[in-house]
């Protein structure tokens, strides 16, 4: 397992684990980031430390403190 934000570009994984702050955790969790859900990262370091990732054909962008606690497994 590793964390979220080390996907490379057009890596795919699987979400583990989201570890976060109860509000924030709630809101990943109501667009899709929850366990098994596949996810993968299609642009970083854009605007202030952003990263874009899509999940169930949606395009998510996520500040890159927000990602380290989302652990997944690479496919």
């Amino acid at each position: 397992m590793e964390s979220l934000n080390e996907l490379k570009i057009n890596e795919e994984a699987v979400i583990v684990l989201v570890e976060a702050e109860k509000s924030i955790k709630r809101r990943l969790m109501d667009v899709g980031f929850v366990k098994g859900e596949k996810i993968k990262l299609i642009l970083k370091n854009f605007g202030d430390n952003m990263r874009a990732y899509k999940i169930k054909n949606t395009i998510m962008a996520l500040r890159l403190k927000d990602t380290k606690n989302i652990l997944v497994e690479k496919l």
